[in-house]
């Protein structure tokens, strides 16, 4: 699998609220950090804890993906969040790097 086919497959279950598909597409020592360096998860268990509440409260929402941008296991996607339970509109960029098939880590930045 490339590493973009990865990443839409996160995406795809992103989108579908599905937390074990979504977890699925990630290493066990996946780090997520911010756009500053300030670590947002620490390991798959992490990841879990802050994406399946999110999942929950905001069972409708999508990522929609404006640009995406690949090189070698990197994947860079400018994205817009909707369909939350406050009905703001969130825009990111999310920086993903893949190895063997999951990815590893990922810096999103707000914008």
């Amino acid at each position: 699998m490339t590493p973009e086919q990865v990443v839409q497959k996160q995406l795809e279950a992103y989108n579908q609220c599905d937390l074990e598909a979504f977890a699925a597409t990630y290493t066990e020592d996946v780090q997520v950090v911010d756009g500053t360096g300030k670590t947002v998860c620490d390991g798959l268990q992490k990841l879990r804890e802050v994406y399946g509440p999110l999942f929950k409260a905001n069972p409708h929402q999508v990522a929609l993906i404006t640009k995406r941008i690949t090189a070698g296991d990197w994947v860079i996607d400018d994205e817009e969040v909707i369909g939350r339970a406050d009905n703001k509109r969130r825009n990111a960029v999310a920086i993903y790097r893949v190895r063997d098939d999951r990815i590893y880590h990922v810096t999103l930045v707000a914008k």
